[in-house]
């Protein structure tokens, strides 16, 4: 128990807390869309978005943000004219900003800089200031998803039923696009940009077919995703093993066990 009194265990809860909750919420709005390489796509982006930062002398993390912020409308205007697939547009984004990222290090001539804590996560390392601005980025996505509720389940089924004079709805997917930057860029923090997906997509695999409606998909989204974070981090404090693939482990073992369950208990 010594180990929880360490100030960097304590912020790997407080920030793992945070983003397993903000995972469980919107990762059901990403799979009922249909775009869960979108996730992939921003963390992509928010390399570039690090790497730039590294070429202006600024906190590559926060250089992420403003990147994701501009792709994620990018993103939206483009995909509101409907001449591109979000499939294509997605590979477009995360191939350019993937090459950008490369390009910006070397520029940048930084050779202690490596990518790994952004790709994989370094949530053993989170600071107070991280801290902070994560919890106040899941405030402001939470507040976001709870106002458009009912919105952003219209906007996430049924988006190319969006018509051109519906402003109110094409706002709506924005919001979406600027939510999902948010969350991605929480991730790269504390899971990894490669890592991310994962957590948005496999708890809501895990309890999809126990629940009736989208709400208590999203509440046992949550659960799930809580779950996985805590046994994750919990194991990694006594193994060497790095916590976000103990994490994403823990969420697979999850739906393996779930699946077992459904196929040997209640089918028989």
């Amino acid at each position: 128990m010594e180990l929880f009194t360490y100030t960097f265990v304590q912020y790997a809860f407080f920030g793992g807390t945070a983003m397993a909750i903000l995972a469980g919420v919107l990762g059901p709005f990403v799979v009922q869309s249909k775009q869960s390489v979108a996730s992939d796509m921003f963390a992509h982006v928010a390399l570039a978005g690090i790497g730039g930062a590294l070429v202006l002398g600024f906190a590559p993390w926060w250089g992420a943000l403003p990147a994701l912020l501009i792709v994620s409308s990018l993103m939206w205007w483009l995909q509101d004219s409907h001449s591109y697939s979000p499939d294509s547009l997605a590979m477009f984004f995360l191939s350019g900003g993937l090459a950008l990222a490369l390009a910006f290090v070397h520029v940048a001539k930084n050779t202690t800089f490596s990518f790994e804590n952004y790709l994989f996560g370094s949530i053993l390392t989170l600071t107070k200031t991280d801290i902070v601005a994560i919890y106040i980025s899941a405030v402001i996505v939470i507040a976001l998803v709870w106002y458009f509720w009912y919105q952003l389940i219209g906007a996430t089924r049924e988006p190319i039923h969006i018509t051109p004079h519906n402003n109110t709805s094409k706002i709506v997917l924005l919001v979406y696009f600027w939510v999902l930057a948010l969350v991605v860029w929480i991730g790269i923090k504390t899971i990894g940009g490669l890592l991310i997906g994962a957590l948005l997509v496999i708890p809501v695999l895990t309890v999809c077919n126990w629940t009736s409606s989208f709400k208590t998909l999203v509440f046992g989204s949550v659960i799930v995703s809580l779950l996985s974070m805590i046994l994750g981090l919990l194991v990694a404090l006594f193994i060497d093993i790095p916590p976000s693939s103990l994490i994403v482990g823990m969420a697979i073992l999850l739906f393996i066990f779930q699946t077992l369950v459904k196929k040997f208990v209640f089918t028989s």
